[in-house]
């Protein structure tokens, strides 16, 4: 039989390090078990160190403080093993519900101190507005089809702003780097109206000390073929998203791939004020078609 935790990478680099944490303080499964007291026995050792059962914040914690461990390493895989590969319809059903996903991705991001994506055809989430949120959403059947209905929406907008509050933290750093493509495509029932206050925001962001933003125009040749957006965090981590889910990249070599292609975008794109001198001509141009 296959390893249930095979397709996950991050979890299993948090298990591992829970079995290391576990035998380098000497303890078998039912010893650790009895050090932590209550509520624990040596079969859920083995349910969390096997991948069946993940963690929660207080179990990672007490684990931490019975072998000696680093809790604050232990918890960031935490945060990154919630974000492991599942379809969108049984992801949301794990958390919960559309509000539990939105949580696990936040968690994730607070837990990191660098954060980059890169976006073709899209505005990225953390940049957008709630009105450029909201009229994406409208008619969008794989929301309904996914299990977000109507009346989940606002909720789930509201999530994602308070998620944007990490823009603001000292101590951070974002990259977002879009296509052209992404400051004049209107998505779903989009106005005109809509897009032109995303671009406006753009503008203002694009001067936000905690973050680079950048514009890669039509004018210029890709250096790698733009197949599909992605995010980054801290450099371990990367998350692509598609239409039924999401995939999660853990392996070293194809980390370093990523990490040398934000490089690379960051060479060719307009960055600063000349992204922010870009949006409002893209903004113009926009307003002229009307």
């Amino acid at each position: 039989m296959s390893n249930p935790a095979s397709s996950r990478p991050a979890l299993d680099a948090l298990v591992a390090r829970l079995r290391a944490a576990r035998e380098a303080a000497g303890l078998s499964g039912s010893g650790l078990a009895a050090a932590l007291g209550a509520g624990w026995a040596q079969p859920k050792v083995s349910k969390i160190e096997t991948g069946r059962q993940l963690p929660t914040v207080e179990e990672i914690t007490a684990w931490a403080g019975a072998t000696g461990a680093d809790t604050e390493q232990l918890l960031a895989l935490r945060a990154k093993a919630t974000a492991e590969y599942t379809a969108y319809r049984e992801r949301i059903t794990d958390a919960g519900g559309p509000l539990g996903v939105q949580n696990e991705v936040t968690a994730l991001a607070a837990s990191c101190a660098f954060f980059a994506s890169y976006q073709p055809a899209m505005i990225p989430g953390y940049l957008q507005t709630p009105t450029y949120m909201r009229e994406m959403a409208v008619g969008d059947e794989f929301l309904t089809e996914d299990g977000i209905p109507p009346d989940q929406i606002g909720h789930v907008i509201a999530a994602k702003l308070r998620r944007q509050a990490l823009l603001y933290e000292p101590g951070r750093q974002f990259v977002h780097v879009v296509g052209e493509a992404a400051l004049r495509t209107r998505i779903g029932g989009m106005s005109l109206a809509t897009l032109r206050g995303q671009l406006a925001h753009l503008v203002e962001m694009a001067e936000l000390p905690t973050l680079t933003f950048g514009v890669i125009p039509f004018s210029v040749r890709m250096p790698f073929t733009p197949l599909s957006g992605w995010a980054m965090y801290d450099r371990d981590l990367v998350v692509i998203e598609t239409l039924d889910g999401s995939m999660q990249i853990t392996d070293p070599d194809a980390l370093a791939r990523y990490s040398r292609w934000l490089d690379q975008l960051l060479e060719v794109a307009l960055t600063g004020a000349d992204a922010a001198e870009f949006c409002r001509a893209v903004a113009a141009s926009l307003a002229d078609d009307g």
